[in-house]
C-alpha cells in the first residue's frame, strides 16, 4: 500500500513525498454465521451474513487490544486512527464493536471501501454445486480459477492492489475478509521479497 504524495519543485526538479501512517493494522471480521454453518450461503446473500454472538464479543475485545497497541499501552497522548471497512454486514458489525473502544476525538475518519470486500464466490451458493466447483478450482489452480458468476483470487488481488490511497494518519486499520487479507499479505511479500506467484498462490485463496 502506498501513501498520498505531494510535489514541490526545487531548481526545476520535481520531488515526490509520501505520507505514510505510523502503523497499518489488518483485521479480519469476527466469527460469522457462515463460519459455523456453511449452508447459510444458500439462503442469505454473502454481504448480509451477520456475526455470531461470539463474533460480536471477539470484535469488542479486539477493539480494546488495538487501542492498547496504538496508544503504546496508554503512554502516548496524541495518537489517532483512521478506519477502512468492507461494506459487508459482518465487517460493519465488527467495526461497530471495535469503535466502542475509541473516543471520537481519536478517530480521524471512517471510510467504507468496496475494494476490500470478500472474494465473490457467486450468488446463492448451493452446497453440492459449490463442492464440485471447488474440486475444479483445486485442479485448475486456486489463484487464477474464476468462480462462475464470481471472481478469481487474481481478481481480488487486482482490486485490493488499487486500494492504495492512505491518508496522512498516525494509524490505519483496514478490516478485511479472508481472501483480500491474504492478497494484501501476498502483494507485500511479492514486492518486498520477490517470491513467485506459484510459491505464494495459496496466500490469496480464501479457505472457503
Amino acid at each position: 500500500m502506498l501513501g498520498n504524495s505531494s510535489e514541490n519543485s526545487n531548481n526545476g526538479q520535481t520531488h515526490h513525498h509520501r505520507f505514510l501512517p505510523k502503523r497499518i493494522i489488518l483485521l479480519r471480521h469476527g466469527e460469522s454465521e457462515g463460519n459455523i454453518d456453511g449452508s447459510a450461503y444458500t439462503t442469505t446473500p454473502d454481504h448480509k451474513i451477520p456475526l455470531t454472538s461470539q463474533g460480536i464479543d471477539q470484535a469488542k475485545k479486539a477493539g480494546w487490544r488495538i487501542r492498547h497497541v496504538v496508544s503504546d499501552a496508554g503512554e502516548c497522548s496524541n495518537w489517532k486512527v483512521y478506519f477502512y471497512v468492507s461494506p459487508y454486514e459482518r465487517t460493519r458489525s465488527t467495526l461497530r464493536e471495535i469503535g466502542r473502544a475509541f473516543p471520537k476525538k481519536r478517530v480521524i475518519g471512517v471510510r467504507e471501501e468496496c475494494r476490500v470486500r470478500e472474494q465473490d464466490f457467486g450468488n446463492f451458493q448451493v452446497a453440492e454445486r459449490m463442492k464440485a466447483i471447488k474440486e475444479t478450482r483445486e485442479k485448475f489452480g486456486r489463484f487464477f480459477y474464476r468462480f462462475p458468476e464470481g471472481e478469481s483470487a487474481a481478481d481480488v488481488y487486482d482490486r485490493v492492489s488499487r486500494h492504495v490511497q492512505l491518508e496522512n494518519n498516525q494509524h490505519e486499520l483496514t478490516e478485511y475478509h479472508d481472501a483480500p487479507l491474504g492478497c494484501v499479505m501476498y502483494r507485500k511479500t511479492v514486492v518486498e521479497y520477490m517470491y513467485t506467484e506459484s510459491e505464494l498462490e495459496d496466500a490469496c485463496g480464501s479457505p472457503r
